[in-house]
């Protein structure tokens, strides 16, 4: 019986990938496609990888520095559970010997996923040579991919305590990873063996948690399979969060002065991670476009000018999607006297308490900008008074309902374009 439930789940499981790949192969194939010339450009290219030739120094440590970048995500910002069980196994096998036993065969299976990427990635760093060198890189990155996963597994299931640890835990396997010394490998294997006794002994499982995700990805799976739009977007309005996360207002001890400005902050923390990814994707890829040899076997993507104003108009849109997030967050509150709400505030305090936040994070991403293109200079001074205007400008507009709106927003973005182009390029 237990033997005909398991091939009926894994025949539910071919059934759902027929229908995905039945109706969205061709995006699939796009992003192999994408996917496979970009490796090739980061191996090949950049690390300077071949058949018989190593990669570069440089070359291996980019690439140590993208597996540790991806694994950070894995552990802290991955919302998926890094083991999957399917949901009705977890409902009626709970507390049973047969869930232990699946669940230590996902382990498994992930040490096992873990060693043939590790493999992939070492055999293309030695050049397609199975030597020593192969075999050392290869043991450090599977150590140190696998102790992420379970890593991984222990922040999505612990409180806020333990995930302390496991910040400390990783901080110190990244560490080992980069150290580059025989010692490295026992570290690792000694990290790998303490955190999976961790999960077997000590960690308890969020079993609600698991279970509503379970529910909710395999719901999301069946509606791509079928190719079924509504419940899509069905799912997607049901998955939001229902309550908020994090310090309260009311925990910090606002007075009236500081209330707007407490609020806007408690806002900015509160911002879906996916927004934030967003902005560190945009201000990332410019500086990889431009910077790096990844794209420059796309057409005109090898002219150092293209590439320049691709890297300022992808900054832009960070800034500027952070200032139309705070004017957002402004004009809502500004709103409430719509509702009936007789706020203590006027306009004019709102902008100033939403400026002030604004100032601070245009400050802390100019900086950013600087660091990341080595633009250190005495223009950063103006570039923050254009961002300033770049802001204030469409909040007033907006806050105060004039009609000139859309050429306000039109201004901010062109001034900020021709700022930071002014910034890093001339």
């Amino acid at each position: 019986m237990k033997y005909q439930a398991e091939l009926l789940l894994f025949k539910n499981k071919l059934r759902r990938v027929k229908g995905t790949l039945r109706h969205a192969w061709q995006g699939l194939i796009g992003v192999a496609a994408v996917g496979g010339v970009l490796l090739y450009q980061f191996f090949f290219v950049i690390a300077k990888a071949g058949y018989g030739t190593g990669a570069t120094e440089m070359g291996v440590l980019y690439t140590f520095l993208l597996v540790a970048a991806v694994n950070f995500f894995r552990v802290f910002l991955n919302q998926t559970p890094v083991l999957r069980i399917e949901a009705a196994s977890v409902l009626h096998t709970y507390n049973t010997r047969y869930f232990r036993k699946s669940l230590f065969r996902k382990q498994l299976l992930s040490v096992l996923a873990s060693a043939l990427v590790s493999g992939m990635i070492a055999c293309v760093l030695s050049g397609f040579l199975f030597n020593l060198v192969f075999l050392k890189r290869w043991l450090i990155l599977t150590l140190y991919i696998s102790t992420c996963s379970f890593l991984s597994w222990i922040f999505y299931h612990a409180n806020r305590k333990i995930r302390g640890g496991v910040c400390a835990a990783f901080s110190f396997c990244t560490f080992l990873l980069f150290w580059r010394s025989p010692l490295s490998a026992a570290g690792l294997a000694l990290s790998l063996y303490a955190v999976w006794m961790y999960t077997q002994r000590f960690l308890r499982l969020n079993m609600p948690k698991f279970f509503e995700r379970m529910q909710s990805l395999e719901a999301a799976s069946t509606a791509i399979s079928q190719n079924d739009f509504a419940r899509m977007q069905q799912l997607t309005e049901e998955n939001r969060p229902a309550y908020v996360k994090g310090p309260m207002l009311y925990h910090l001890h606002p007075t009236k002065k500081s209330a707007l400005w407490i609020k806007s902050l408690l806002e900015l923390i509160r911002m879906q991670r996916q927004q934030i990814v967003l902005l560190a994707l945009l201000l990332l890829g410019g500086w990889i476009v431009s910077s790096t040899n990844l794209f420059t076997f796309v057409p005109l993507l090898d002219n150092p000018a293209i590439t320049s104003v691709i890297a300022v108009f992808c900054t832009t849109a960070a800034f500027n999607g952070l200032h139309q997030q705070l004017i957002k967050q402004a004009k809502t509150v500004s709103d409430k006297r719509k509702l009936g709400l007789a706020l203590p505030f006027t306009r004019k305090k709102i902008i100033i308490s939403y400026g002030m936040t604004a100032m601070i994070l245009n400050l802390l991403l100019s900086l950013s900008v600087s660091l990341l293109y080595n633009a250190f200079s005495i223009r950063l001074i103006l570039l923050l008074l254009a961002e300033a205007i770049a802001y204030s400008v469409p909040c007033c507009t907006q806050l105060y309902e004039t009609r000139f709106q859309r050429g306000a927003t039109a201004f901010s973005n062109m001034l900020l374009f021709i700022g930071i182009y002014w910034f890093l390029v001339i």
